[in-house]
């Protein structure tokens, strides 16, 4: 009896030091990762001390935590494929909503306050000022968040009818400061966008 009651003391301070050490963490996944430990040494020290709250509670929490911590890695995953040209949704789909536009639909329009960024799932998007258009898979919308103005650089007309994913401006800040290596893969991606735009329209422009 001794023995057990031994293990479980040092199963219920393991379990407090965890979540000492999931406080001081700042990044996502780690904490996530502490987290699972956490969960799981409450739940054996729960179930040692007959704590049907307890095992309730981690049974819930457990579940949950590894479910945020596969997102965010399959998030990761997906954003380092994204610079090799084979984006995926997966990655946005939780924190984004979906819309639908008809042939002809103005997405935005030039000068309006960019408060989304969009992803075309299917359909086709043309960027009327600089005589740009894009396919299903592509980013667009997420320049007017480091604009100086905040406002859309050009404006977006649905060319066919189109599915959007769209996330706000608040929850791709919670995603940056959550996960600095979502943030870094993202900074890259936005620049190669820039570049890819710039080219497009430098190859739309007539020669003088």
């Amino acid at each position: 009896m001794g023995f057990i009651l031994d293990h479980l003391i040092v199963l219920g301070w393991m379990a407090a030091g965890l979540s000492v050490i999931a406080a001081f963490v700042r990044t996502m996944i780690p904490l996530r990762t502490m987290s699972v430990f956490s969960n799981i040494a409450k739940f054996s020290y729960a179930a040692g001390v007959g704590s049907l709250p307890g095992l309730v509670e981690y049974a819930i929490l457990l579940p949950l935590n590894l479910v945020r911590l596969r997102q965010m890695r399959r998030m990761i995953k997906s954003i380092r494929e994204a610079q090799a040209g084979d984006f995926e949704t997966e990655w946005l789909s939780p924190f984004a909503d979906q819309r639908s536009c008809r042939q002809g639909e103005i997405v935005f329009r030039k000068g309006d306050k960019g408060d989304r960024m969009y992803m075309l799932l299917d359909g086709r998007i043309s960027f009327v000022e600089i005589n740009v258009e894009i396919g299903p898979g592509q980013l667009f919308g997420e320049l007017a968040f480091f604009t100086k103005e905040r406002t859309r650089t050009a404006t977006a007309v649905c060319t066919m009818d189109s599915t959007l994913l769209s996330i706000t401006e608040d929850r791709l800040e919670q995603l940056y400061y959550q996960n600095p290596q979502f943030g870094w893969y993202l900074i890259k991606l936005i620049a190669q966008r820039l570049l890819e735009n710039a080219e497009k329209a430098r190859a739309n422009t007539p020669a003088k």
